[in-house]
């Protein structure tokens, strides 16, 4: 039977097809870092790389908001106890030790390394735990309705005024912004847009299913592309209204052919699986990407964008396959499998 085109009444039922589509936003994450560190020519207007950069972290924010909602959870203190109780150790315990090792292996001391504010790629976790403190607190202090409104005001604030060049002026706070990765709070709207999408899972299909929404999504993010150069495309209220349809399509997508992403099918059973191993490839992918290939300078001297695609996609594919290996290696010892992935132990 394939996935049905409705939402589990709880959290406990995976859902088919936002597995696939977490696998899919996973391959565009491995997929980014290769056009960065292999060909260095991300920001350089002449790869899929930028447009495709868009929508793939406000879409595994999107889909951490959609998985992190249960209409059946009262967000009270024992929950929350409860919560970050099983959290912290995922978000925290098994990046820090990758993290770590990368800084020992780059010969980076831990006191830059945690003032950096990318965290030199293990930034994610962190920053999506403190994600979930913020939506926690504002659900525990608003039991009603305008908690959404709180939210999505809090969202659109940090959007605003979140960005890699922040900074405050005093040597303190810029070491304080830059340990939180503060600059990353600007995905958090993207985290409550998709815990809303999920609450009003009924209104989001008929928006999406109707006349207009879905094709104004689409032809906007193309337009708006196809025309970056006489449009204010760096402006920030443009960069998230193109991050919002990106994600509304691509979203959307996976939903309307989710029958393709089914467990019956051999595509679907891949990005499923891909989508349940997420923690494993974002751990490990950053020791396994090639370095020092900037000599290759085809892609830069003569673009050909479908053609340093496929060779990116290949070098993606392959550097997630080692990653499940070795997840899958780590895994045979339920106490690994516990500490660095947070695997429940049976």
């Amino acid at each position: 039977m394939s996935d049905k085109n409705i939402l589990p009444a709880t959290g406990t039922q995976r859902i088919g097809y936002i597995d696939a589509l977490r696998g899919f936003t996973m391959f565009l994450v491995v997929f980014m870092h290769v056009g960065t560190v292999c060909w260095g020519i991300v920001g350089k207007g002449i790869s899929f790389h930028d447009y495709l950069g868009q929508v793939r972290m406000p879409m595994f924010f999107f889909i951490s908001g959609f998985v992190l909602y249960k209409p059946d959870v009262v967000w009270n203190l024992s929950h929350i106890v409860r919560f970050f109780k099983r959290k912290i150790p995922v978000q925290l315990l098994g990046p820090f030790i990758f993290f770590a090792v990368c800084l020992h292996v780059n010969d980076i001391s831990l006191y830059t390394g945690l003032l950096e504010k990318h965290k030199y790629g293990y930034w994610f976790t962190l920053v999506l735990l403190e994600f979930f403190v913020i939506y926690a607190a504002v659900r525990f202090c608003i039991r009603n309705r305008w908690y959404k409104a709180v939210l999505i005001a809090i969202g659109l604030v940090l959007y605003y005024f979140c960005w890699s060049s922040m900074t405050s002026g005093n040597q303190t706070i810029d070491n304080l912004f830059g340990l939180l990765s503060v600059h990353k709070w600007r995905y958090f709207i993207f985290l409550v847009f998709g815990a809303l999408a999920h609450e009003h899972f009924d209104m989001v299909q008929r928006w999406l299913d109707g006349k207009w929404v879905l094709p104004v999504c689409i032809a906007f993010y193309l337009l708006v592309n196809a025309f970056g150069d006489v449009l204010p495309v760096n402006e920030i209220p443009m960069r998230f209204l193109l991050s919002t349809t990106g994600v509304a399509v691509l979203f959307a997508f996976f939903r309307k052919k989710q029958a393709l992403f089914s467990r019956e099918k051999a595509l679907g059973r891949t990005m499923q699986y891909v989508g349940r191993r997420t923690l494993d490839i974002y751990l490990i992918h950053y020791f396994l990407l090639p370095r020092n290939l900037n000599f290759i300078t085809v892609f830069t001297d003569h673009p050909m964008p479908i053609i340093e695609t496929a060779v990116s996609t290949l070098i993606a594919i392959l550097i997630m396959a080692v990653c499940l290996l070795i997840g899958n290696i780590i895994r045979l010892s339920p106490w690994l499998a516990f500490w660095i992935f947070g695997t429940k132990t049976k």
